[in-house]
C-alpha cells in the first residue's frame, strides 16, 4: 500500500524527469541552430558570438610581416562579382606597357562597353562614349567606382576583345599562382563557372601593390578625370571603400584603399588594404548575403582587425 510520502518521491521523480527532457530538448534545438548558421556545421555558431562573421569567408594577409593572420574557409570558391575588376585592373597595365602605352594616352569608353553595362544594369560614373579621356580615368572610374564600362572598356582596348583579354587573366592567375580562380567576365557580372577565393583575391593584391600605378589606382581617396566639352569640370570621383571606412573610427587602424564587389549570386564582398600599428593588411570577406543596405561585410572587416594586436 503506497503511502503519501511514497506518493510525494514519485511526483518529485516526474518533476525531475520532465525538467531533464526539456533540458535535453533545449541543448540539442540549439546544437542543430549552431550546425544551420555555421557553414555546413564545419564553423562556429554565429548566433550571437562577438567573434563570428557575417561572410562566408574571411581572409586576413599582414604584408608587413609575411604571415596570415585570419583564415576562415580561405579557400572556399566562391563568385567574387566586382573584385574580379582587381584582376582586370593588373592585367591591363601589364598589356598596356608591352604595348608602349601610359596612363595618360587617349582611352575611351566604346559603344560595346556602354551596350553591354546597360543591358546588365551596372554603375557608369557618366563617360559618354568616344568622349576624349584618357587611360587614367578608365582604370580609376573601375576601380573607385566600379564601372562596368569602364572595365569592358579597358578589356577591349588591351585584349582585342573582350574575350581575347578575358583568357589573358586566366593565364595570369596560374602565372601568379591563383589556382582556384577562374575569370569568365572583365567587369565580375556573374556567370555560372566564375569563382575565386578570399586567398586568391589577397594573393593577387599582394602581387599587385608593389606596381606604383596599381597601388596608386587602388589608394586613391579621390581623382578628378579630363576636363573635357561635355564634362567641363571633370567628373569628381571617391574611392567608395575609403569613403565608407572613414566613417569608422578605430584606434590606430586606418584604411588606405579597397574595392567593393556586389552581385545578386555573390552577395557582398570587400577587399581592403588597411594598416593598423604602422603593419599593413589585406583583408578579404566574400559572401555577404545581408539586405542591401547593411553593412556586414564592412563589419567583418572591422571585427577581423580588431582582433589583431600588430
Amino acid at each position: 500500500m503506497e503511502t503519501r510520502y511514497d506518493n510525494k518521491n514519485k511526483n518529485k521523480r516526474k518533476r525531475i524527469y520532465i525538467w531533464m527532457t526539456i533540458a535535453i530538448v533545449v541543448v540539442a534545438i540549439v546544437s542543430l541552430m549552431c550546425f544551420f548558421i555555421s557553414d555546413r556545421g564545419t564553423g562556429e555558431c554565429r548566433s550571437r558570438s562577438k567573434d563570428t562573421y557575417n561572410s562566408k569567408s574571411v581572409y586576413v594577409y599582414n604584408l608587413t610581416d609575411g604571415k596570415v593572420e585570419i583564415d576562415v574557409n580561405g579557400n572556399k570558391k566562391l563568385p567574387i562579382a566586382s573584385l574580379t575588376k582587381l584582376m582586370t585592373c593588373r592585367k591591363a597595365l601589364i598589356i598596356m606597357r608591352s604595348k608602349g602605352l601610359v596612363l595618360d594616352d587617349n582611352g575611351q569608353v566604346s559603344a560595346e562597353a556602354v551596350k553591354i553595362v546597360k543591358r546588365q544594369k551596372e554603375f557608369m560614373v557618366g563617360y559618354d562614349v568616344d568622349e576624349s579621356t584618357d587611360l587614367n580615368d578608365l582604370f580609376y572610374a573601375m576601380i573607385m567606382r566600379s564601372d562596368g564600362a569602364c572595365a569592358n572598356s579597358i578589356a577591349s582596348m588591351m585584349g582585342g576583345n573582350i574575350n581575347h583579354f578575358v583568357s589573358e587573366m586566366n593565364d595570369e592567375a596560374s602565372v601568379i599562382g591563383l589556382s582556384n580562380t577562374h575569370y569568365e567576365t572583365p567587369d565580375g557580372v556573374y556567370k555560372r563557372g566564375e569563382y575565386s577565393t578570399a586567398s586568391d583575391v589577397a594573393k593577387l593584391l599582394k602581387e599587385s601593390l608593389p606596381d606604383k600605378d596599381y597601388y596608386k589606382i587602388f589608394t586613391t581617396p579621390t581623382y578628378v578625370s579630363t576636363k573635357t566639352e561635355r564634362h567641363p569640370d571633370g567628373i569628381k570621383l571617391s574611392n567608395d571603400v575609403i569613403s565608407a571606412f572613414n566613417k569608422h573610427k578605430i584606434k590606430n587602424f586606418k584604411v588606405l584603399g579597397g574595392k567593393f564587389g556586389y552581385t545578386r549570386e555573390a552577395g557582398k564582398s570587400i577587399a581592403v588594404l588597411a594598416e593598423k600599428n604602422g603593419k599593413k593588411y589585406i583583408v578579404i570577406t566574400l559572401g555577404c548575403y545581408n539586405k542591401v543596405g547593411n553593412h556586414g561585410h564592412m563589419d567583418d572587416v572591422l571585427t577581423a582587425m580588431k582582433k589583431i594586436n600588430g
